[in-house]
């Protein structure tokens, strides 16, 4: 397109050298139609422009709204209506929204710190005492300050108060909560996901961290910034950020010559730094920006560019995606086997496994390990090729376990009325285990559990009442890489079509989740879901019974239907003729 505008251009040049007035003309009218064909619209109710990038920051360049300012004589209920509007207008500090408000207001308002997604028109009610309004909401979901995306559980509504107060004749806004309203429809034009990025606690993994941002100028400078304040609170103490506490942009913008990224920091950067340190944080802003804006690198500065050193042996370069393969194991007339390539293939040298009545088998990415309950879920055994068959947990209800990179092996079970979380040592046995504490549980009973290919987090199907919830906890480990502690999880609020409750749910590489119902006889609609808060229905299959998944890329999702297994392909699920059960990739 850029190159197409360059070439008309110098055909206008090149006219005008030639005082041909109607070549002239022609000319400059194809370089509007390519600058107009360039254009995307959007729907709005106010006009749109395009918003350019701050001096330096080449941010890419985007759509806005261009709102309008309040109405003379407009009445209190079509000013807030109007201050909603507004709310779409980021450009100049939300100038227009903050003609809205009263001179003290101005001052201290706070548009970001927490942004409203709705889905149908506010409702605008006036209240008893004078000067008093309500805002009702039906709400999608939240972003706070830190761009974490809470969705709402449908339906979920919110009031805001709003008093209102005449100044100069006109009505304005004097007190209302800080945050703007945006409308569900809008978001993906004024909203962007961007997956901020912590190294695990033992730096051999990259943690995604999905947050949400303005699209306005400067965005660079804002993830890096939110980046520098750390986590979102349930990733914190289970991943590690190379830059140490306190480490701010010493300016509000990123300088972006020919590819490179210039970030200035803060004086505390250099304290107490090592080489190691400082190219731990340099592979952070890398990660964390290269492909953003047309970033092919990064450049560290605190006054003067920031010297990396030597090269550090001990410096690990951690995975952006851990690799599962494309093999699963499965239950076939009884045994563990693996399934490969569309076929069934025995696992050499594994001992047979059927007196155990076995289910919902795992294996270790090495394949060196596997474990799996027994049909009735009351024991859990875990073998190896060459090795025997040991039971090491008993219980109730214990979940299908899950190996973590370390290969500690998780499950959960009913005990007392209540699930607990245990994780198993390599070689250990529940004398070894070590039982974390999650008092969020409550009286929620855990139908799935899930360990991340970083081993850092802790995906939950849980159950109250019939109703589901997807839980998504940080670990914390030892500096050994022993399991210790269990965050206070994000919530992912998720429900099956006609409302039939989530059973199951995997992993699907780093940032993606599939998930379903479950049912002999019932059709399921499985589930992909983003950490970012978007989700898509899969096609609907009849009986499924399972489901797993070995990366992002649809053609690894797979579910179970009877004992048949069915493969995504496209939009439809394909049967691979296969007779196994309960497949699942390692981890």
């Amino acid at each position: 397109m850029r190159a197409d505008i360059l070439t008309a251009v110098e055909a206008v040049r090149v006219r005008a050298a030639g005082n041909r007035a109607q070549e002239l003309v022609a000319a400059l009218l194809v370089v509007c139609f390519l600058l107009l064909t360039g254009c995307s619209a959007i729907p709005t109710t106010g006009p749109v422009g395009v918003i350019s990038a701050s001096e330096g920051e080449p941010d890419v360049v985007a759509p806005v709204f261009d709102p309008e300012g309040p109405a003379p004589g407009a009445t209190p209920e079509r000013i807030l209506r109007d201050f909603i509007t507004a709310g779409t207008g980021a450009s100049e500090g939300y100038s227009v929204a903050r003609q809205f408000l009263t001179p003290e207001l101005q001052e201290t308002w706070q548009p970001e710190e927490r942004i409203v997604l709705f889905r149908s028109d506010p409702r605008v009610e006036k209240r008893e005492t004078e000067g008093v309004y309500q805002i009702q909401l039906e709400t999608t979901g939240t972003v706070d300050s830190r761009g974490v995306r809470t969705n709402s559980a449908a339906p979920s509504t919110e009031t805001l108060g709003v008093r209102m107060v005449q100044a100069n004749g006109e009505w304005r806004i004097d007190e209302i909560p800080d945050g703007i309203m945006i409308a569900q429809s809008s978001a993906t034009d004024l909203l962007i996901s961007h997956s901020l990025y912590f190294y695990s606690s033992n730096y051999r993994y990259w943690v995604p961290d999905a947050r949400w941002f303005v699209r306005r100028t400067g965005v660079t400078a804002r993830i890096v910034g939110t980046m520098l304040a750390g986590p979102a609170p349930y990733l914190q103490g289970s991943v590690t950020s190379a830059f140490p506490e306190g480490v701010t942009l010493a300016r509000d913008s990123i300088p972006i010559t020919s590819g490179k990224a210039s970030v200035e920091l803060s004086p505390e950067v250099l304290e107490n730094a090592t080489d190691l340190g400082l190219q731990q944080m340099n592979q952070q802003l890398q990660v964390n920006l290269v492909g953003l804006n047309d970033v092919t690198s990064v450049e560290m500065t605190s006054g003067q560019p920031i010297q990396l050193g030597e090269e550090v042996p001990d410096l690990i370069v951690p995975e952006l995606t851990p690799d599962v393969g494309g093999e699963q194991v499965a239950i076939a007339e009884g045994e563990l086997v693996r399934v490969r390539n569309g076929a069934i293939v025995p696992i050499d040298g594994l001992p047979s496994v059927s007196e155990f009545e076995p289910k919902a088998p795992a294996t270790s990415v090495s394949g060196s390990a596997y474990s799996f309950v027994r049909a009735d879920r009351t024991a859990l055994f875990v073998t190896a090729p060459g090795s025997q068959v040991r039971e090491v947990v008993a219980g109730a209800a214990l979940t299908q376990p899950s190996f973590d990179p370390e290969n500690w092996v998780w499950t959960a079970r009913s005990a007392r009325g209540r699930s607990e979380i245990l994780a198993l040592p390599p070689g250990g046995t529940e004398a070894d285990a070590v039982t974390l504490a999650a008092g969020w549980l409550g009286d929620r009973s855990v139908k799935d559990l899930r360990i991340s290919r970083d081993g850092s987090r802790a995906l939950f199907v849980t159950d109250r009442g019939g109703s589901s919830e997807i839980l998504l906890a940080g670990i914390t480990r030892s500096a050994q890489g022993a399991p210790q502690t269990l965050t206070t999880p994000l919530s992912l609020p998720v429900t099956g079509p006609a409302g039939r409750p989530i059973e199951t749910a995997k992993w699907a590489g780093q940032s993606t989740i599939v998930a379903s119902s479950l049912g002999a006889g019932e059709e399921a609609t499985p589930l992909i879901l983003q950490l970012s808060g978007e989700q898509e229905a899969m096609a609907g299959l009849v009986g499924v019974l399972g489901i797993s998944a070995g990366s992002d890329a649809e053609d690894t999702f797979y579910a179970q239907a009877g004992d048949t297994l069915y493969r995504r392909i496209g939009t439809s699920w394909v049967d691979e003729e296969l007779k196994v059960v309960d497949p699942a990739f390692p981890g």
